[in-house]
């Protein structure tokens, strides 16, 4: 007879490796109160680079006027260019896709909501005219050699409409697929989603497109980001998003809080021996900035315990000095 050490090792089905994509000099940074400084900013990508992270989003192409600590996008994304990285940069439009190109970036995340309220709060415009005009740069960003990613927002609920059919995604996903993206991000935006939900609809994508690369973005409003994380990777998915430090947030997303923290994704996918390529003690000294420059606490578990002088999951102690 199995014990329960055994059943368990059975029902889990984990690859052997996951990519992480570091989204905390983007998404972690958008909507801090306090101003991190460019030189700042900079060192914190090497730091992360430093750790094995391959894949980061170093910025975003909005506007400044709605994006404010993030106005200096095209000095960090030429300062970083020497970096052994794809660098990513979000773009909303057209004029986003102009400014990454000219600033040297790498590859870019083209970000549209699936819903018309939040698409409208966040970039001023309806879903379908967003996805007109992203299917068109997507294939122009891929035809001169960048990586892309489109990031569907509020799949699992929006904060003005609340839920969102599975279906609904699909069809729009879809619109992706068909034009040949190669990644398609689905993204709790405000971190509503649950366990199985998350699974249900993974489970939806990767069977309806099979030939197409589904990550997931989760934010830990209500602390469900690393159950979500492992149903995801129940369901087969093998690429998540996450940000140093757990900071994150939308500005136009009212309730949103803070990503999934790199630092507690690493820590529970090595604890279940799925590789990463990420060096856990050198990701805490990105996560160390951070917690020098900020006025609170990080919302990462693993920093916590790092600080109190403690190891998670074989890393050693480091010393924290916020």
């Amino acid at each position: 007879m199995m014990d329960l050490e055994e059943r368990i090792t059975m029902t889990l089905s984990l690859p052997a490796k996951v990519r992480i994509v570091e989204v905390g000099p983007r998404d972690g940074l958008q909507n801090e109160p306090k101003y991190l400084p460019t030189d700042q900013k900079i060192e914190l990508v090497r730091r992360l680079a430093a750790a094995g992270l391959t894949e980061i989003e170093v910025t975003s192409f909005t506007h400044p006027k709605w994006i404010p600590n993030l106005a200096d996008a095209e000095e960090v994304t030429r300062a970083v260019a020497d970096l052994p990285i794809t660098p990513f940069a979000l773009i909303p439009n057209r004029r986003g896709l102009d400014r990454a190109m000219a600033a040297g970036a790498k590859g870019v995340t083209l970000v549209v909501s699936v819903t018309d309220a939040h698409n409208t709060a966040n970039l001023n415009r309806t879903t379908e005219a967003s996805v007109t005009e992203l299917l068109e740069l997507e294939a122009e960003a891929r035809q001169a050699g960048l990586k892309t990613r489109v990031s569907l927002s509020v799949v699992f609920g929006c904060p003005f409409d609340g839920a969102v059919a599975p279906e609904h995604v699909a069809q729009i996903a879809s619109r992706f697929v068909e034009a040949g993206a190669p990644r398609i991000g689905l993204c709790d935006t405000i971190g509503v989603a649950n366990p199985a939900q998350v699974h249900a609809l993974s489970t939806l994508m990767l069977t309806r497109f099979p030939n197409t690369e589904f990550e997931l973005h989760l934010h830990d409003t209500r602390g469900q980001a690393l159950a979500n994380t492992l149903a995801g990777l129940q369901a087969g998915i093998r690429s998540f998003d996450a940000a140093v430090g757990g900071l994150g947030g939308c500005p136009y997303a009212p309730g949103a809080t803070g990503n999934s923290a790199t630092e507690d994704v690493v820590a529970m996918l090595h604890a279940m021996d799925v590789a990463t390529d990420v060096d856990p003690a050198t990701l805490l000294d990105a996560a160390a900035l951070l917690a020098d420059w900020r006025d609170t606490p990080l919302d990462s578990a693993a920093w916590r315990i790092a600080r109190s002088g403690g190891a998670a999951c074989g890393t050693p102690a480091v010393r924290a000095t916020a």
